[in-house]
């Protein structure tokens, strides 16, 4: 041991040391069990296989829903009529795909493209 550095410096710098050491040793053991399981951190989980069929038009919606929904260009009520909810004023339908009324303006049918429409 050096000269002028008491003894209990020198403990606590071997403690340190060795805690150092012990860590280092547990990483590199974790590192390489990781590395042989195949994980990694830069992917992520893979995302459940989406159905490749389209929404179906229609199904149950609630009535309390219902009631409250109205027409996102000019607020106006909405009714439900076959697979779509029409406004009462400007004649949008709004389609109902597995039961989610579709409430977009960009998804609604204009009133000419409802009547060449199927039901």
């Amino acid at each position: 041991m050096p000269t002028g550095v008491p003894a209990e410096h020198g403990e606590r710098g071997m403690k340190r040391l060795l805690l150092l050491a012990l860590a280092a040793a547990g990483a590199l053991v974790w590192w390489r069990r990781r590395s042989q399981a195949g994980e990694s951190f830069e992917t992520a989980p893979a995302a459940p296989a989406l159905s490749q069929e389209p929404p179906r038009l229609g199904g149950n919606v609630d009535p309390e829903l219902l009631a409250i929904l109205a027409c996102p260009l000019d607020k106006q009520p909405v009714t439900r009529q076959g697979n779509y909810l029409v406004c009462s004023a400007c004649q949008r339908h709004y389609p109902i795909r597995d039961g989610i009324p579709v409430m977009l303006i960009d998804e609604a049918l204009t009133p000419e493209q409802a009547a060449a429409a199927p039901q």
